[in-house]
């Protein structure tokens, strides 16, 4: 009997579209087997350079296939321009504003708005709201690392207090390179 499995493993996607190589075995695709249901906490916030972060969804948690993180974007403490080598990053806005830059182009992203930002692809975004509420999936998983690197633990779940001072561009630049992150060689752009 045909089923779904054997149909995609013997014949591709879409009649031969996608080789039939594509389709490892399943279990070596697909995300823990494992339910979780979680919700922004103190064992998963962090205060990272102002903003608080909740690091909903670990690599750990998905086998490495995505990670999902819930993140209070503050107007000033955007990042500068960037590149990620290793994952795609998709924001959900749920409250406020975001002008997005990717590649000499402006979106403008609203509440409800969906930006999805493939990597190799530099971008960068300034909240034009007070702040932002936006869910951050990062496809593969593994750059939540970076943020928790750059942190410390919320110690309550508040907004960070705004920075006293710039961030240490050094570190910052040496732990973003240390998870594929790429800045323009200009570095007057940091």
């Amino acid at each position: 009997m045909l089923n779904r499995r054997s149909f995609l493993t013997n014949t591709g996607i879409f009649g031969g579209l996608l080789p039939a190589q594509s389709f490892l075995p399943f279990n070596l695709i697909c995300a823990n087997d494992q339910p979780l249901l979680t919700r922004p906490s103190l064992s998963n916030s962090y205060w990272y350079i102002g903003h608080l972060l909740s690091v909903l969804v670990k690599s750990a948690d998905t086998n490495g296939l995505f990670s999902l993180l819930k993140m209070t974007e503050k107007k000033g403490l955007e990042p500068p321009p960037h590149t990620h080598t290793k994952e795609d990053e998709t924001f959900m806005l749920l409250s406020g504003e975001i002008e997005f830059s990717v590649n000499n182009e402006i979106y403008h992203a609203v509440a409800g708005n969906i930006m999805f930002l493939p990597r190799k692809i530099q971008h960068s975004f300034k909240v034009l709201t007070e702040q932002s509420e936006v869910l951050m999936l990062l496809t593969p998983g593994g750059f939540e690392q970076f943020f928790i690197e750059m942190s410390e633990p919320a110690p309550e779940m508040k907004q960070a207090p705004l920075p006293s001072g710039p961030p240490d561009i050094a570190r910052l630049i040496a732990v973003a390179g240390k998870y594929g992150i790429k800045f323009p060689e200009n570095k007057s752009a940091i």
